[in-house]
C-alpha cells in the first residue's frame, strides 16, 4: 500500500514550464516595474538621510583622522583636549542612529517591502516568483551584503553592481545583480497594483485564473414589445428598475369585447389572466349582489352547475402498500404556488424565491426595487459584499444578477464555471451552482 502524504507546500502561480517567475502573469494582474529614476531618487533620499545621522561623527571626527592620515596625531593632546567629552559623545550617538537606521530599513523591507526612499516613491519590494514579501534574510540581509561588498572596489563597484547592472536585465524588468542575489523585483505601486493589498491581489488573481466569455451579454432592454406574439425583451437590471413591465398590444386586430359583469353565484376567476397564457386563475364562487328594489324585476336565477358523482369510498381498513420498481423515476421537486425557485445555501438554507431576493452580509435593496427579500450571509472571511447577487424572478425564466461586488460572482453548470459580470442577467437552470465570493448556493428547482 502507497500512502500519500500531503505536505501542504503552497501552489506558487505565474511560473513557466522551467519554473520560472513570468513576466507576463505578473503584468496581467496589474503589476508595474518600479522606473530606473524613481529607484534611483530612493536611493539618494536613503543615503542622504544616512548622511545627515552620521553628520554629527564627521564633524567632529575629520580634524582627528586627517591628522592620523598626515601622521601628525598626538595622542596626549588628543586626550588632553577639552572637548574630547562631547567628541565621544557625537561619536556614540552618531553611531546609535545609524544602526537603528540600518536594522529598521531591514526589517521594513525584509518584512513589508518597503524602506525610507521607496515609500516617498512609491516602490514596493516583492519575491519575484510568489509576488509577496521578499523575507528578511535574503530579500534584506543579503541584498545589503552584496550592495556593501561592492564598496571593496571604490566608485567602480558601486557603479557597475548598483547602477549598471539593471541596464543588462534579459526580462526588462529593471533587475540588476542585487535583485538576483536577494531574489527581489520591485514594482511601481502609484500606476500599478499594490501586491500588498491582499483583497485586490486575491481579486487580480481571481480574474487570471478564471476566463471570461468572449462575447458580451448584450444590456436588457426597457422596451414592451408591440406584437403580443413578439419574444419578451425585458430582464431585470442590476441595482436600479427603471421600467415597467407592460403587457403586449396587438398591433392590428380585432377589438377586445369588454368583461360582461358576473350572474348572481356564476364562476368567476378571482385572479387576472396571465399575461403570457391568458388562462385564467383558480375560480371561485362570487357574492350575490345587493337586493334589487321592489319596482325591478327579480333577477332570473342560475341554477348551479351539476355536481360531478363521486367515486365510491372504500370500506376502512389496512391497505397493502405496493412498493415502487427499481427503476421509476425520482418524484419531481414540487414547489408551493407562487414559488418561482427553491435555492439551498451551502449551510443547507432553503429559501423560496416568490420575487426579488438579495444575497449578501447586509442585503437591502436600492431605490425603485420596492420590496426584496433580503437573506443575510455570514462570512467570516468577508469575501461576500453586503449586497452581493440578486435573484429576480422574470416572464421567461428566473435571473441571477451580480450586484457590483468586490469579489465577483460565477455560475457553474455542468462542470464550467462561467463568471457573471457585473450588472448582467444569467439564467438559472436546475442543477446550477451559484459562487459568490467564497460561499454558494445551488438551484434545487426552477
Amino acid at each position: 500500500m502507497i500512502w500519500e502524504i500531503d505536505d501542504h507546500a503552497p501552489e506558487v502561480e505565474g511560473l513557466d514550464a522551467h519554473g520560472r517567475p513570468d513576466p507576463a502573469y505578473a503584468e496581467s494582474l496589474g503589476l508595474r516595474a518600479a522606473g530606473r529614476g524613481a529607484r534611483v531618487l530612493a536611493a539618494v533620499i536613503e543615503w542622504t538621510v544616512a548622511v545627515l545621522i552620521a553628520l554629527p561623527a564627521i564633524i567632529a571626527l575629520t580634524p582627528v583622522l586627517a591628522q592620523a592620515v598626515a601622521g601628525q596625531f598626538d595622542p596626549e593632546k588628543f586626550f588632553a583636549r577639552g572637548d574630547l567629552v562631547w567628541l565621544i559623545v557625537a561619536a556614540a550617538v552618531s553611531q546609535g542612529l545609524m544602526i537603528a537606521y540600518v536594522v529598521v530599513q531591514l526589517v521594513l523591507h525584509g518584512r513589508k517591502g518597503v524602506t525610507l526612499g521607496k515609500a516617498i516613491c512609491g516602490i514596493r519590494s516583492v519575491n519575484v516568483r510568489t509576488l509577496e514579501r521578499p523575507g528578511f534574510w535574503r530579500g534584506a540581509v543579503v541584498r545589503y551584503l552584496v550592495a556593501y561588498a561592492s564598496f571593496i572596489v571604490p566608485l567602480i563597484g558601486p557603479v557597475l553592481v548598483i547602477m549598471l547592472s539593471p541596464l543588462f536585465d534579459i526580462e526588462r524588468r529593471g533587475r540588476g545583480w542585487l535583485d538576483l542575489a536577494a531574489a527581489t523585483w520591485f514594482v511601481d505601486v502609484r500606476g500599478g497594483l499594490n501586491p500588498y493589498d491582499q483583497k485586490r491581489m486575491r481579486i487580480a488573481r481571481k480574474r487570471v485564473k478564471t476566463p471570461e466569455h468572449e462575447e458580451k451579454a448584450p444590456l436588457p432592454s426597457l422596451a414592451t414589445p408591440v406584437h403580443r406574439d413578439a419574444p419578451a425583451e425585458y430582464v431585470p437590471s442590476a441595482r436600479l428598475s427603471g421600467g415597467v413591465i407592460g403587457a403586449h398590444r396587438a398591433a392590428s386586430g380585432p377589438a377586445v369585447e369588454p368583461a360582461q359583469a358576473p350572474a348572481p353565484g356564476a364562476l368567476v376567476s378571482s385572479t387576472p389572466p396571465s399575461l403570457a397564457t391568458g388562462a385564467p386563475g383558480p375560480a371561485s364562487f362570487a357574492p350575490a349582489p345587493a337586493p334589487a328594489p321592489a319596482s325591478d324585476p327579480a333577477p332570473a336565477y342560475v341554477a348551479p352547475p351539476a355536481a360531478s358523482p363521486m367515486p365510491p369510498v372504500p370500506a376502512a381498513g389496512p391497505v397493502a402498500a405496493t412498493p415502487a420498481p427499481d427503476d421509476a423515476p425520482a418524484a419531481p421537486v414540487v414547489a408551493p404556488v407562487g414559488v418561482r425557485a427553491i435555492l439551498v445555501l451551502d449551510t443547507g438554507e432553503r429559501i423560496e424565491v416568490r420575487g426579488t431576493t438579495l444575497f449578501g452580509r447586509s442585503p437591502s435593496a436600492a431605490p425603485g426595487e420596492g420590496e426584496a427579500l433580503l437573506v443575510p450571509v455570514v462570512d467570516d472571511t468577508r469575501s461576500v459584499s453586503k449586497t452581493h447577487i440578486a435573484v429576480m424572478p422574470a416572464r421567461r425564466g428566473v435571473f441571477v444578477v451580480d450586484r457590483a461586488s468586490t469579489n465577483g460572482s460565477a455560475v457553474v453548470r455542468g462542470g464550467a464555471e462561467t463568471a457573471l459580470p457585473a450588472g448582467h442577467p444569467a439564467e438559472l437552470k436546475t442543477g446550477d451552482t451559484v459562487r459568490f465570493g467564497d460561499r454558494s448556493l445551488h438551484v434545487e428547482w426552477v
